[in-house]
């Protein structure tokens, strides 16, 4: 695990000021600081508060929910195995489909089980990986020897052992101020990405 926090003053729009004015907005409207800018974001970061443990942080959407998706999905996404929809099936495949699957093409379109790629959506493809590596990517907090006035709070969770329950990706805030900070300086470093505050469905 790894909590950093944002130095204030080693950009155009996250200075001093900018903090009080995220305050405000926090205490009196619950939302992050409205930049023009993130108008025009073609993607949307989610903090999501957890009732009182904090804020998972979520990209593209807030709902986190599990998917389903069919065997055929599952050998695309999973296995590198891309059988198409609507066209025939050669004979090599449906060898390979039975001798490394165990499986008939009659099978394809059933629900696959969630065993077979639940720990790979948790760590590599939910909403909270990916907000994890996004942001993991970025040079959001300076220089960790820097002095000076730092605020906010992110916190990285990387932990993908296999032991069930185990696997955790994401990021998460224990102070909703920092929402606004991050708007802030994803906006000093050139992303196109909104934040919003939402309840945890």
């Amino acid at each position: 695990m790894d909590r950093r926090s944002f130095l204030i003053g080693s950009g155009s729009i996250l200075t001093a000021a900018f903090v009080d004015k995220a305050n405000w907005f926090l205490r009196n409207k619950n939302a992050v600081v409205p930049f023009a800018e993130a108008e025009d974001a073609v993607k949307k970061l989610y903090f999501v508060d957890q009732g009182g443990e904090g804020y998972d942080l979520s990209l593209g959407t807030p709902d986190c929910a599990f998917p389903e998706i069919t065997y055929r999905e599952w050998l695309a996404q999973y296995k590198r195995f891309d059988l198409e929809k609507g066209r025939p099936i050669s004979p090599e495949s449906l060898k390979q489909l039975w001798e490394d699957f165990g499986m008939v093409p009659d099978e394809l379109e059933l629900i696959a089980e969630p065993e077979f790629y639940e720990r790979n959506w948790i760590v590599d493809k939910s909403p909270l990986a990916e907000a994890h590596y996004y942001l993991d990517e970025l040079d959001l907090f300076g220089g960790d020897s820097v002095n000076g006035l730092k605020a906010g709070d992110l916190e990285f969770v990387f932990d993908d052992r296999v032991l069930v329950g185990c696997h955790d990706v994401r990021v998460n805030s224990e102070d909703p101020i920092t929402a606004s900070i991050l708007q802030a300086r994803l906006l000093e470093l050139g992303q196109k990405v909104s934040v919003e505050i939402v309840d945890h469905s």
